[in-house]
């Protein structure tokens, strides 16, 4: 009998185990979402600087301009950082994180995504 009752059964526990998912995967008030939109922009890179596509960068609003540094050496320059970018590193102390996305090697550029 404990057989017969388990594969009966076993159709109503996968059921559940959909009604949860789809509980888990349903928005309500409580949820909360990521608040931190990526802004990418261009930057020239600095000298015979060698930068990889994920490494992280932190970027410092200097004279109104961005600069993307490695520890202590500069790596990037940002040329024309839009307005909006900049008063938004400058509102949070001056420094952000940033991600290298893109690299162009032969115009010695890489697209940095700020959050």
């Amino acid at each position: 009998m404990g057989a017969e009752f388990i594969e009966k059964a076993t159709p109503g526990f996968r059921k559940s185990w959909d009604r949860a998912r789809t509980a888990l995967a349903t928005a309500d008030l409580f949820t909360r979402a990521p608040d931190c939109a990526a802004r990418t922009a261009a930057a020239d890179i600095i000298g015979n600087t060698r930068l990889s596509v994920g490494d992280q960068l932190t970027v410092e609003a200097q004279g109104g301009t961005l600069i993307a540094r490695r520890g202590h050496s500069d790596v990037a320059r940002f040329t024309s950082p839009s307005p909006d970018l900049v008063r938004a590193v400058e509102s949070s102390c001056g420094i952000a994180k940033g991600t290298v996305a893109q690299i162009h090697s032969l115009a010695g550029v890489a697209e940095i995504s700020l959050c």
